[in-house]
């Protein structure tokens, strides 16, 4: 059974990682709309919504929660939302562990289990971790067993390309047992790679 709890620690550690590091926050990322700045802003803005709507509150509730934060969020400065990180990820951490895997969330789609949102923030976390390193030019490492983990999510979750708005089409040549499974994550979501210079963390 994989240990999404588990999981979703070892993801937002990668922020630990990387964020000291970031020095360029109006650097390109793989998310082609988006410079540092607005990946870690929206990163931030999805932590945010987390605690609200395992706490059962609907989406127009949590948002109405959260409308003076989220206006302020959009406004901050790359070490103001570093800040904010830091701050989101306790109650985040605590709202996950008080949450039963078959709790049912209000998301934008309807409901959906507790569980699926979990892997789908784990998913959201470790992507979004790796475009700000490579945005600066460093080869940030998941480990195993959220490579895995995260691989086996998106295979499932995004097979056929449901979200095209969400997502380029698969970047080819990723597949393979010589591949790590980071990879092949990335590229399923149109994300390639190879085409990002990097240097070890």
């Amino acid at each position: 059974m994989t240990d999404w709890i588990a999981l979703q620690s070892r993801a937002a550690d990668l922020y630990d990682e990387v964020l000291p590091a970031i020095t360029d926050w109006d650097a390109a990322t793989p998310c082609s709309d988006w410079t540092a700045h607005e990946v870690l802003a929206h990163v931030v803005d999805e932590q945010l919504w987390v605690p609200g709507l395992l706490a059962g509150g609907t989406v127009d509730e949590v948002a109405d929660d959260l409308e003076d934060r989220l206006r302020r969020l959009h406004e901050a400065t790359g070490p103001e939302l570093v800040t904010d990180w830091h701050a989101i990820r306790p109650p985040v951490a605590a709202a996950w562990r008080g949450t039963p895997d078959d709790d049912e969330v209000h998301l934008s789609y309807g409901l959906a289990p507790a569980k699926h949102y979990l892997a789908q923030q784990v998913f959201d976390l470790a992507v979004h971790a790796w475009d700000l390193a490579v945005s600066q030019r460093i080869d940030l490492r998941w480990g195993d067993e959220l490579d895995r983990a995260v691989l086996e999510f998106v295979r499932a979750d995004l097979a056929d390309n449901p979200a095209p708005e969400l997502f380029d089409p698969p970047v080819p040549g990723y597949e393979g047992p010589d591949v790590p499974a980071r990879d092949t994550a990335l590229a399923l979501t149109g994300r390639d790679p190879g085409a990002w210079p990097v240097r070890p963390l």
